[in-house]
Formats: C-alpha cells, structure tokens, sequence
C-alpha cells in the first residue's frame, strides 16, 4: 500500500483530495456507526430559550413603559371654565320651525 505524499497545509483542492481518498477506505459500515454518533453528541437546542428571552424582554419593556407613566404623568391641561352668562343663541336656530322652511325654499341648503 503506498502512502500519499502530504500535502502542503496551504493547498485546499489538496486537502480535500485526500479527505475524499480516506473517505472511500472507510467502509460504509463505520460511516454509518460515525454518523450516527456525531448526531447523537450534537447539543440539541430548544426553542423554549428564544421564547423565555422574548417574554423577558416584552416585561421588561411594558415595566419600564408603566413606571414612566407613574414617574411623570402626563401634563393634562386645564378645562378652560364655562361662563354661564355667555348667550348661546343655537339653542334658538334649532327650535325655530321657520328656518327650516326657509331653508327648504331656497336653494343655498343645497350649495
């Protein structure tokens, strides 16, 4: 059996020339038994880690957005007081019947 010359560490197209060359002495077997192993000492990753740091987060955000609120609140201005003695003549135009009348003769409801 003779052995390959080492190539230098440089040479990819080298390095995966001889990477395919052990390949093929190795027979399907072992490969299978290889495979099965590196998948089975793979980590397996939950997606209950993303959706615990997603929840955290969103608390984390809606705490800070309610203490904001309670820290300062918003500035609500002050209702201007409403002046009795002001004469509010619209109480007078919808209890007129005549305005409506008038208004039915004449073309200017319709502009």
């Amino acid at each position: 059996m003779s052995r390959p010359v080492t190539p230098p560490l440089h040479d990819d197209a080298a390095l995966h020339a001889l990477h395919a060359q052990a390949l093929q002495q190795v027979s399907p077997a072992t490969l299978a038994r290889l495979r099965s192993a590196r998948h089975a000492a793979a980590p397996r990753r939950s997606r209950a880690h993303g959706w615990w740091m997603a929840t955290a987060c969103s608390a984390v955000a809606a705490l800070a957005l309610g203490y904001s609120f309670t820290a300062n609140p918003p500035n609500t201005p002050a209702t201007p007081p409403v002046a009795s003695a002001v004469d509010d003549s619209s109480d007078m135009l919808d209890e007129n019947p005549d305005l409506y009348v008038w208004l039915g003769t004449t073309d200017l409801a319709m502009e």
